[in-house]
């Protein structure tokens, strides 16, 4: 990250180091020599979880998705690249979507890629979870 002093636009810039795990930031890479204690953000691609070789799960991590959380609730709004809009409640696995209204006993608790998108931004602490609090 390279910041400017906006006192000083003569002023040099600087560069600092974010950690990748709590987003601490330093002037200096050797000061994070030692292990962050913050513990890791969790991986959706455990060996229970998604899988990257289903297509549904690449469509999910691959094509431009806007998401939205609704409300408390877990309600979600995701606009596909296709420019539809569709609503997806991770508590009762559904989502609006053609692809979930035609499939959904085939998708399994996986669901449909609009699904397995809020999932996994959950997941990765892009999106919060039901009750509105983002995990730390």
């Amino acid at each position: 990250m390279t910041e400017r002093s906006l006192a000083n636009a003569d002023a040099p810039e600087r560069t600092y180091y974010r950690c990748r795990f709590c987003g601490q930031e330093r002037p200096d890479a050797e000061q994070f020599e030692r292990s962050c204690a913050t513990p890791h953000p969790p991986s959706p691609f455990r060996e229970d979880e998604y899988d990257v070789a289903d297509p549904r799960t690449r469509r999910a991590l691959t094509e431009e998705m806007e998401t939205r959380f609704l409300e408390e609730g877990a309600r979600y709004e995701v606009e596909s690249e296709s420019g539809n809009t569709y609503e997806v409640d991770v508590a009762d696995r559904t989502c609006t979507c053609p692809d979930w209204a035609k499939r959904n006993s085939e998708l399994g608790m996986q669901g449909c890629k609009h699904l397995r998108r809020v999932d996994l931004e959950i997941l990765t602490r892009r999106l919060p979870r039901p009750d509105g609090r983002f995990e730390r």
